[in-house]
């Protein structure tokens, strides 16, 4: 973002009606269990039981839109160009209308001839980049923190499809409100 914080600030107040901006990231998720506080006997460690398979991962790639207070995530083999562009696909077609600023991370399969071809085809989409090593300035890994938080800690799931669906699941409850106070847009 040109001028960092002040440049952002610039970019909203100078947003038309029909623009909007769009922070977007990949996650994974493990079917080992990412363990927080729970109770266990005094003088007892707290247990969480699992076959400890950290091979097998459920790949997403999400988006979230603050000022319109939406999201959109999509199921993908891996982190790669080919699940950017498809998660590009999804930005287009759920935001349809708008003229989209899209932020992403320097990660390799944001960058490349292929994905400046599909940006030069599609008008309505501009690419920005974030500063590097700067990730909190991605308003989705606040979505993608908060939803391993709330679907993932103390449980333990015995295949992917499982996490895929309480991870569904929580991403569908979360109101348009709800996204904006989670990315500080309220």
């Amino acid at each position: 973002m040109p001028g960092g914080f002040i440049g952002r600030q610039k970019k909203l107040r100078s947003l038309k009606p029909q623009e909007t901006i769009v922070f977007q990231d990949e996650t994974g998720f493990s079917l080992h269990p990412r363990l927080g506080r729970g109770w266990a006997k005094r003088g007892k460690p707290f247990k969480v039981p699992t076959t400890s398979q950290h091979r097998k991962r459920l790949n997403l790639s999400g988006w979230v839109a603050p000022l319109l207070g939406r999201r959109g995530m999509i199921r993908t083999p891996k982190g790669d160009r080919q699940s950017f562009l498809d998660v590009l696909r999804h930005i287009g077609h759920r935001l349809k209308g708008f003229k989209i600023w899209i932020y992403v991370d320097r990660a390799p399969w944001h960058r490349g001839e292929e994905v400046q071809q599909y940006f030069r085809s599609h008008q309505e989409l501009r690419l920005m980049y974030l500063p590097p090593y700067q990730p909190a300035l991605n308003m989705q890994e606040r979505v993608w923190r908060r939803m391993r938080y709330e679907t993932t800690t103390n449980c333990w799931f015995e295949d992917l499809e499982i996490i895929w669906e309480e991870v569904q699941f929580n991403f569908r409850r979360r109101s348009p409100k709800k996204i904006k106070q989670l990315c500080n847009f309220i």
